[in-house]
């Protein structure tokens, strides 16, 4: 188990204690991503379970639930912390609400990813762990100094792939037929990909779309430690149901 030593509990709960914003209107730990709507601000870390949550590292789902129950356990984005796993698509919206906040949409999330670079080989313990290419799997969030969006959003690739909000039914989104499992070969608007080819294409970075096609389907984002070249700002993982809970999977929030 990947343990927090080091993290005094004063900082796991630094984010619920200051109501001090960023200059851009953003709370300390967001950052702002620009967007046709007027932007938003998304956690600047994959998101924590803080020290006063019964579970500071969860190892199931049913620690995750005793955390949600737990009145004063709250998400919280700092660095240096092993990310909050073994929760559903659902549990990562109730924990989000717990925040204040939301799980943000797939659109958002593709937002706040731009810019992460997104290399195909050669992973150092610098750049975004796609490779197991950290200490440990999964990492403390922001231990690649390279792995950082344009907004100055940490960890959007690999590491843990992380829930966003909504679910394809049967293969759609809003009516949308989205495509077979393959490399990502377009993006559609709402931030999915929209054609996928069995040929690796260089302008999505060789990154992957995972999916299944029938019955209902959470989605999440990004990749995790072992994806590889997959991973990516354009990786989208639509396999599980919105209750299932893994090792991999993390998430983020929104405002």
């Amino acid at each position: 188990m990947v343990t927090t030593v080091g993290i005094k509990a004063a900082d796991l709960t630094f984010n619920q204690k200051t109501e001090k914003n960023n200059p851009d209107g953003c709370p300390l730990d967001m950052v702002r991503v620009l967007s046709a709507g007027g932007g938003f601000c998304i956690d600047r870390f994959e998101a924590a379970a803080d020290s006063r949550c019964p579970f500071i590292s969860p190892n199931s789902q049913a620690d995750s639930r005793l955390n949600l129950e737990t009145a004063a356990c709250r998400p919280v984005s700092i660095k240096g912390v092993v990310p909050w796993r073994y929760l559903s698509q659902n549990q990562a919206e109730e924990a989000c609400a717990k925040a204040g906040k939301r799980l943000p949409t797939a659109k958002e999330w593709r937002l706040a990813a731009l810019g992460t670079p997104d290399i195909a080989t050669n992973w150092a313990s610098e750049d975004c762990q796609v490779a197991k290419n950290w200490s440990s799997q999964p990492g403390n969030a922001g231990a690649g100094k390279n792995c950082v969006s344009s907004a100055g959003a940490y960890d959007m690739i690999g590491n843990v792939w992380e829930w966003v909000q909504g679910t394809v039914r049967d293969g759609k989104i809003d009516n949308i037929v989205l495509p077979g499992q393959g490399f990502v070969a377009s993006v559609n608007d709402n931030g999915l990909p929209g054609q996928t080819s069995g040929v690796a294409d260089e302008n999505y970075h060789q990154d992957y779309f995972y999916i299944k096609s029938s019955g209902e389907r959470a989605i999440a984002r990004g990749g995790y430690w072992d994806n590889k070249q997959a991973a990516g700002v354009d990786a989208a993982y639509l396999v599980l149901p919105p209750s299932f809970a893994d090792s991999g999977i993390g998430f983020r929030c929104v405002k």
